[in-house]
C-alpha cells in the first residue's frame, strides 16, 4: 500500500477507532439497590431461652394470623444470624412491610425459604413472597392488586434454604409498595407443616445513568 494511501485512510481509521472505544467505555445503566427493610433476619427482639420463641415477626414488621412464631436456631437452623420465621395453618398467616411507591417505579423482593424436615409441609400448603400495590387509600390498586409467587410447597425439597424472589412495576394508582411473606392451604390438600423464612429483602430498582467517558481512546499522529 502506498504511502499516500495510507494518508488518505488515517481520517477515517482515526474516526472509526475513536467511536468504537467511545461505545466500549460506555456502560448499560446498572440499578443503584437498597434493602428497605427493618430487620429482615427476625433477629429484633432476641427470643428468650424458654420457650424459644415469640409470636409475630419482631420489629418493623406487621403480622396477621395466627400461626405465626419468631424462632431461635434451637428451633431450626437458620439461614443466616440466630432466628428465623415460622408460619403455618391455614389461609392466612404472614408478615409484611410497605414504602411510598410512584407509578412506574420497579420494585424487587424476596426471601429465603425452609421446608424442614423437622415439620414438613404437607397437603396444600404454600410458602408464598407477594407485592401488594397499595393506593393512597389503603386499599389495594384497582389495576393490579398483588403479585405473587408461591411456588414454593410441598414438593420442594427439604432442609435446603431456598430463595424465592419477585420483581414488579407499580401501577398507575399505587401510593405504596408491600413485601408480604404468608403461607396457607393455597392448593388442595388443605394445611400442613411449616414453612420457614430468613433473610428478607425490599430494594426499589433505580436506574443509573452511565457517565459518557473519553477513557480509552488513542490519537494517532501521521
Amino acid at each position: 500500500m502506498s504511502q499516500s494511501t495510507q494518508l488518505r485512510r488515517a481520517p477515517f481509521f482515526r474516526a472509526f477507532l475513536l467511536t468504537a472505544l467511545t461505545a466500549l467505555a460506555l456502560t448499560a445503566p446498572v440499578a443503584a439497590l437498597a434493602n428497605q427493610l427493618g430487620n429482615p433476619g427476625f433477629e429484633s427482639p432476641a427470643t428468650p431461652a424458654a420457650p424459644p420463641e415469640y409470636y409475630g415477626a419482631g420489629d418493623s414488621w406487621t403480622s396477621f394470623g395466627g400461626g405465626i412464631y419468631t424462632v431461635n436456631s434451637s428451633v431450626v437452623a437458620p439461614h443466616a444470624g440466630n432466628q428465623s420465621l415460622k408460619l403455618f395453618g391455614g389461609c392466612c398467616s404472614g408478615a409484611f412491610q410497605q414504602f411510598p411507591a410512584v407509578a412506574g417505579q420497579t420494585w424487587n423482593g424476596g426471601v429465603w425459604m425452609l421446608n424442614s424436615s423437622l415439620d414438613p409441609m404437607g397437603g396444600g400448603q404454600v410458602a408464598a413472597v407477594n407485592i401488594e400495590w397499595i393506593k393512597a387509600n389503603g386499599a389495594n390498586s384497582d389495576i393490579i392488586p398483588f403479585i405473587s409467587n408461591g411456588t414454593f410447597t410441598a414438593a420442594s425439597p427439604r432442609d435446603t434454604w431456598t430463595l424465592q424472589t419477585i420483581t414488579g412495576v407499580a401501577p398507575a394508582d399505587a401510593a405504596f409498595a408491600r413485601l408480604v411473606i404468608i403461607t396457607g392451604d393455597f392448593l388442595p390438600g388443605g394445611p400442613g407443616g411449616a414453612p420457614f423464612y430468613d433473610d428478607a429483602f425490599f430494594e426499589l430498582v433505580t436506574p443509573v445513568e452511565a457517565k459518557r467517558t473519553t477513557w480509552g481512546q488513542i490519537k494517532v499522529r501521521y
